[in-house]
């Protein structure tokens, strides 16, 4: 089923100077595509120390609601205890 295609002028392929074209303008596409590729790792490069970034705010974000969330407790139950005692004083 495989057939051996000749590759001379008489065979109907291009000439010299259209494979030159040819070539040219594919070596241009493999360029433009290392370029967009290039770029593209150079942005994954920038997201990637900018997630890392996040992350990091993220982690200080939530030790520093837990503190708060700590002291939100502590303070709670200072009230209850000043509460307490007033209550008691009334008695």
């Amino acid at each position: 089923m495989s057939e051996e295609i000749p590759l001379t002028e008489s065979s109907g392929l291009a000439s010299s100077e259209e494979e030159k074209n040819l070539f040219l303008l594919l070596e241009e596409k493999v360029n433009d595509l290392l370029a967009k590729y290039q770029g593209l790792m150079k942005e994954k490069e920038r997201l990637a120390v900018e997630l890392d970034t996040e992350r990091e705010k993220r982690i200080h974000l939530e030790k520093r609601m837990e503190l708060l969330s700590q002291d939100r407790e502590k303070v709670k139950l200072r009230i209850d205890q000043l509460l307490h005692r007033l209550r008691s004083i009334e008695l």
